[in-house]
């Protein structure tokens, strides 16, 4: 009777974790995003990037930059591209030419980058 009570503890022991371990995994899963959603996230990080650099020239509708790699970007500005200056709101007139800045900028479908926010240091 001691082997048969041993065996019923041990078959109740391993029934016991693989329901514990059941549940732990089912709570994870409903804490992890959908996959639709962590797609949607990673689509719209690579559709932005960020450049940052020296301003070497200002228009009224593109801002051209130089990174430290020498390289020159430009990039189209709108009336929706936010420009901070300072920690505070700004106009892209107040942007000038030698002014250290980074641009995080969005990628359109034809190919050029569009100026979502330009942060000047």
């Amino acid at each position: 009777m001691s082997k048969l009570s041993r065996a019923f503890g041990a078959a109740m022991l391993c029934l016991g974790l693989l329901l514990s371990a059941g549940i732990i995994m089912a709570k994870q899963d409903q804490s992890t995003p959908p996959a639709k959603e962590a797609q949607k996230k990673e689509q719209k990080k690579s559709d932005t990037v960020t450049i940052s650099g020296t301003v070497s020239a200002v228009t009224d509708s593109a801002l051209t930059i130089l990174d430290s790699e020498k390289s020159e970007h430009t990039v189209a500005v709108t009336s929706e591209t936010k420009v901070i200056k300072a920690g505070k709101d700004a106009a892209l007139a107040d942007v000038k030419a030698n002014d250290v800045a980074t641009i995080e900028a969005k990628k359109g479908t034809d190919g050029t980058w569009t100026a979502v926010k330009i942060i000047v240091s």
